[in-house]
């Protein structure tokens, strides 16, 4: 019977067999019948071996799934949450194992059992509450007792102390370290260790209360799936610890890349605004920029910050100009960067707008330093103080060295001169860019062959020292100790900025720019040539009309010579030309800026003369640079007057005011 029972079994299946083939398509039949002929030739192993690789990637990738589905997506699940869901699904897991080893095992307590099926059933509630309405705090403290209780209760029903339940405390205290986090992690491990001891106390003082198996097999089964069960829950939790971990890094890498690749394109922004771009062959500049913040893009190392070198070329009255600018933006890295796009785009704008158009092109140096403050003063004005910047900026003259700049809250500037270094200045007189509020006072200096003017920003001087003997961060207070590095080094900026990074940790963004004058022609600087003396002796003997004949002949040859200027002046104002004296008095400003007294005969000269303008430019001139001297504000006030501009006037009277007040 058995024997024909199996026939008719095989027929049957043959028969089903034959069917499901006969319903197949045929092409599926075709390609069937190929796999089977692939499997018999020989190459067809070395395929096999080749598709592992995808095999395992398609794992891989399946299993990736199926952990983001049990635990949740990384962008919409904190870690703590995500930590949770996955030991719930782990005490799922190992709670399955318990309840299906109570048809196997001998032995079992009712009360263990219930406790076992009800912490069961919260878990599978507390799953879903977390993994789909995303309830999270709500169960932070429901899950720490129902854990603790159930493992109470196993403990009690088991045998007490020494029941292999104890183990269940491991996983659980762990379990609720992650959930908690480090604020409360250290009460679960109180919590737990304490609760050893109550277990213990309660035993040894009600041992009626716990009950025991009665055979060893039991007890030995009862060790084996706790032991399985624990293992298995900590061995799920921790992978659900390192899976969360290891997203989190992983979303920080990304966020560090798109950060790193946000820096790059702000660094392609900043780079063609600052850098020397100019031509000059009597004045020369070398920067040196090192940003505190560095970064990695496409293996390639890159800064950001907010310090920026910058120079160019202009011209002004028609004489050639070198323009340079140190600044020193707020903050670091984007948003001094930002500081660093703002400025550099304002100041490019300047320089051409300077080129182009034919107001500026007539401003004296120190009228156009005023004007191009302004407009960067008036840029930063408008972010209404969250953006600021300290700056040094000037004007050389190509000629003569002379060199004109403002002091925006940067620090001193720096001449290195016969192997001593000194600052030029050591008054902090106008406020920073985006800050100002009064008008700028401009300084001046010559810059003689030889010399070295080094102008840099406040990380020359922030500089980390290291730790003292108390252990306490030590930062550099003596402005002074860069005078020293810049005699060692000789007052090369690059060797200086490698120097002091020697020297101690910087603390913020680093920049220099010197500045060097070498003329392709000595200077004429009160040149006696033939032709002036033989006007100064003419002179002496009344005859200013001859005299003024030579010198007019020699203007083309002698206009860089200061003595030549100032020998015109004085015919000049002899024979009553009081328009071609202020011009003179003008000319020898211009080959010899230093010379104030000579501006303020301009401004007389052209006054007497009516030409009102022409007085109030070169009066704004000796005003810029020495704003509390009360004789130049009076003329001023007249000159605005007379000029019908009464708003400019009053301002000037306001100023007169202040500044005569505080004298007294």
């Amino acid at each position: 019977m058995n024997n024909s029972r199996q026939l008719s079994t095989k027929k049957k299946s043959s028969l089903l067999s034959i069917r499901s083939i006969s319903r197949v398509p045929s092409c599926h039949l075709i390609s069937r019948q190929m796999s089977v002929k692939l499997q018999t030739t020989p190459g067809f192993e070395v395929m096999k071996h080749a598709n592992f690789p995808s095999l395992l990637s398609f794992s891989k990738r399946t299993l990736s799934v199926w952990i983001v589905n049990v635990l949740g997506p990384t962008d919409q699940f904190v870690m703590r949450h995500r930590i949770l869901n996955g030991t719930l699904f782990a005490g799922l897991i190992a709670m399955l194992v318990g309840l299906g080893s109570e048809f196997f095992r001998e032995g079992f307590e009712m009360g263990g059992l219930l406790a076992l099926w009800a912490a069961f059933g919260s878990t599978i509630l507390f799953y879903y509450l977390s993994r789909v309405k995303r309830y999270f705090q709500i169960l932070i403290i429901p899950t720490f007792i129902i854990s603790s209780l159930t493992a109470c209760l196993q403990i009690k029903y088991s045998g007490g102390i020494v029941s292999a339940n104890v183990m269940l405390l491991a996983p659980i205290l762990v379990l609720n370290m992650l959930i908690l986090g480090k604020k409360w992690d250290s009460v679960a491990i109180v919590f737990f260790v304490s609760l050893l001891f109550v277990i213990n106390e309660i035993q040894n003082g009600f041992p009626h209360w716990f009950s025991d198996y009665s055979s060893l097999k039991a007890r030995s089964e009862d060790f084996l799936i706790t032991a399985v069960s624990v293992l298995l829950l900590l061995g799920l939790m921790l992978r659900t610890l390192n899976r969360s971990y290891e997203d989190a890094i992983m979303e920080v890498s990304r966020l560090k890349s798109q950060q790193d690749g946000d820096y790059y394109l702000t660094s392609l922004l900043t780079r063609p605004l600052s850098g020397i771009r100019n031509h000059s062959k009597s004045v020369s500049f070398l920067s040196y920029v090192k940003q505190k913040k560095s970064f990695h893009f496409k293996d390639r190392e890159y800064e950001l910050g907010g310090d920026i070198c910058v120079t160019d070329q202009i011209v002004l009255r028609g004489r050639s100009y070198c323009v340079f600018a140190n600044g020193d933006a707020m903050g670091k890295s984007m948003q001094g960067a930002g500081g660093v796009l703002v400025f550099g785009t304002a100041f490019r704008a300047l320089i051409e707008r300077t080129n182009r158009e034919g107001v500026l092109f007539t401003y004296y140096p120190e009228r156009w330093l005023h004007t191009a403050l302004n407009d960067l003063n008036n840029v930063f004005e408008g972010f209404d103080g969250s953006m600021s910047m300290s700056l040094l900026f000037g004007l050389v003259d190509e000629k003569n060295g002379y060199m004109y700049y403002i002091n925006a809250e940067h620090p001193f500037p720096i001449r290195y001169r016969e192997g001593k270094a000194q600052f030029l200045s050591e008054q902090a007189t106008n406020f920073k860019l985006g800050m100002q509020t009064e008008r700028a006072k401009i300084e001046t200096c010559w810059i003689r062959p030889g010399d070295t003017i080094i102008l840099g920003s406040d990380g020359r001087d922030d500089l980390d020292l290291g730790l003292d003997a108390s252990q306490k961060r030590v930062i550099n207070f003596d402005h002074t100790s860069i005078l020293k590095q810049v005699e060692e080094t000789k007052a090369d900026v690059i060797a200086l900025g490698f120097r002091l990074q020697s020297i101690g940790e910087l603390t913020d963004d680093l920049s220099f720019l010197s500045i060097k004058f070498q003329p392709m022609e000595p200077p004429r600087r009160n040149f006696r040539s033939e032709s002036i003396d033989k006007s100064i002796h003419l002179v002496e003997k009344n005859q200013n009309v001859e005299a003024l004949h030579v010198l007019e002949g020699e203007s083309e040859i002698e206009n860089e010579n200061p003595l030549f200027w100032k020998v015109l002046y004085q015919l000049y104002r002899k024979l009553g030309k009081f328009a071609l004296a202020g011009h003179a008095a003008e000319s020898f400003s211009n080959v010899h800026p230093s010379g104030l007294q000579m501006i303020w005969n301009g401004v007389i000269q052209y006054a007497k003369a009516g030409m009102i303008e022409e007085a109030i430019d070169l009066a704004e001139r000796i005003y810029s640079r020495k704003p509390d001297v009360l004789p130049v504000l009076k003329v001023l006030i007249k000159l605005y007057q007379k000029s019908k501009r009464p708003e400019r006037a009053k301002e000037v009277v306001s100023i007169y005011h202040k500044l005569k007040s505080s004298t007294n």
